[in-house]
């Protein structure tokens, strides 16, 4: 436990479940009561990996737990109908900018501050509303650069780098003249393109993020990024690059299919990459022409307890699944995405900057 309390901060949380903060939805078997726990059904390892540990949890807590597998979102969508109607799950996943509204909503059930105490404060307040605390984290991840081994000899490290792949012939397109697809980022997407800002001086709401009268997306800085990125757009990256629904499919298409060198994506995309065969890479996003780093927002997920579960006392007093050590790192090394971020965490902690806090 010393070594997680040393190595997780508010920057690298990965892969670390705390607890599942619930009991039964009312049912019982055998006197026992029912533990039903909802993972996202996008990935296979969460179901595994809740059922390579329940075991001992039921037999120390005389419970009974039961895993569905359903997509994240839909999860979380239909809590509002199925809770009522007792048909929700006891413990969920929920990204951490669904988790402050869904608690203020009163569809979450608060968990007692001394369950997050493996995380120092910026952690917890990921999952923290007003003086309430309505989950557990369980990952934090930030966007990445991938290049291909294969076509990139030398990983590159500065943007100067990437525009040098914008000029190599291998990677011209070849139905636009002109237009190369040696680097790609989706930076119609603010999402992914506000590194680029915060590298540049710009920011979202000043004072560390925390006043919304102060926006900095109009200054100096974010002027002269936007004036970088455009050059992109306009000069190097094909027409498909400017299209806001599908420049994504874009560029993961030009990556699996080896025509693009080096991309800026989120560790989601591992998956993908590892099925298309690519001999890929991956590294933190170079640094800026200005000589800074690229600050990307990071996100993640927490378990969350639904406030509608039937034995909320039994709940609140703790059914805990406390995993050690050993089992969080079983539970990263099955999920890629989290792979690669244990891989970077360090790098990372040199790049993000800002977090998808709860509103």
């Amino acid at each position: 436990m010393k070594f997680i309390k040393k190595t997780i901060s508010v920057l690298v949380m990965f892969g670390l479940v705390m607890m599942l903060a619930a009991c039964g939805a009312g049912d019982s078997k055998n006197g026992k009561n029912t533990l039903v726990v909802s993972v996202d059904s996008s990935n296979k390892a969460y179901a595994e990996f809740v059922n390579s540990v329940k075991g001992k949890f039921e037999k120390e807590n005389n419970v009974t737990v039961k895993v569905v597998k359903k997509p994240m979102f839909d999860q979380l969508t239909t809590l509002t109908l199925d809770g009522p109607a007792g048909k929700a799950p006891d413990v969920m996943l929920a990204p951490y900018d669904r988790v402050g509204a869904l608690g203020q909503q009163g569809q979450l059930l608060a968990v007692d501050k001394s369950m997050l105490s493996f995380l120092n404060e910026k952690g917890q307040r990921q999952v923290q509303v007003g003086k309430k605390y309505y989950g557990v984290p369980l990952t934090i991840e930030a966007l990445v650069m991938f290049y291909n081994k294969d076509l990139v000899k030398k990983k590159p490290t500065t943007f100067k780098d990437l525009e040098a792949l914008a000029k190599d012939k291998q990677f011209a397109f070849k139905t636009e003249s002109g237009k190369n697809t040696g680097f790609l980022a989706k930076w119609t997407d603010f999402y992914f393109g506000y590194g680029l800002y915060a590298g540049y001086g710009g920011y979202v709401f000043g004072k560390n993020n925390t006043d919304p009268k102060d926006i900095g997306l109009n200054n100096e800085g974010s002027v002269e990024a936007v004036t970088y990125a455009v050059n992109w757009f306009k000069n190097v990256w094909p027409k498909g690059m400017q299209d806001v629904k599908s420049a994504g499919n874009f560029v993961t298409d030009q990556f699996v299919k080896g025509k693009a060198g080096a991309v800026i994506d989120g560790p989601w995309q591992a998956a993908t990459y590892k099925k298309s065969k690519i001999n890929y890479g991956v590294a933190k996003i170079p640094t800026l022409p200005n000589g800074n780093e690229y600050k990307p927002f990071a996100g993640g997920k927490a378990w969350v307890a639904s406030a509608y579960t039937k034995n909320p006392g039994i709940a609140k007093n703790g059914y805990l699944m406390l995993l050690m050590q050993k089992i969080h790192m079983n539970f990263i090394k099955k999920l890629a995405r989290f792979r690669l971020i244990l891989r970077l965490r360090i790098k990372l902690i040199n790049q993000m900057t800002s977090y998808h806090k709860p509103l």
